[in-house]
């Protein structure tokens, strides 16, 4: 009997063809982990830009009257905002006393590596005026 010349194992083709397939799944796997990360990222980002605008946005005209016009800063965790505010309506009583006043911001909240990211907040507020303020008012 003769022995056979047929040897075991895989040819040149089939291991090209397997490392082929494989570099392929392995090419969709790290797109999805860094989609993951990105996606992750970006919401850290809006929590924290949220978080920070809104505080910002509620203290607006609280304490001190609403800083018409533009100003800009930067927040402590390195976010930068541009603030807007424009004078609303007011409405008038009997003897055409003040009794509210309103106004309108835009806060916009950008990373500073400039992935493009940013995150706009607007609102409305009105602001009551105390009556006997004004009288005391020369």
């Amino acid at each position: 009997m003769r022995p056979s010349l047929k040897r075991g194992g895989f040819t040149l083709i089939e291991s090209l063809a397997a490392f082929a397939i494989l570099a392929m799944a392995l090419s969709q796997l790290l797109q999805g982990v860094s989609g993951g990360v990105r996606n992750e990222s970006r919401a850290d980002f809006l929590l924290r830009a949220t978080r920070q605008g809104a505080s910002q946005l509620d203290a607006l005209g609280v304490d001190t009257p609403p800083p018409f016009g533009e100003t800009s800063g930067r927040y402590p965790d390195g976010l930068i905002w541009s603030l807007s505010v424009a004078p609303g309506r007011s409405a008038q009583g009997p003897g055409g006393a003040t009794l509210a006043t309103s106004f309108h911001a835009r806060l916009e909240i950008r990373r500073p590596s400039g992935y493009g990211e940013t995150l706009i907040l607007s609102t409305a507020k009105v602001k009551a005026i105390d009556p006997q303020q004004q009288q005391a008012r020369p």
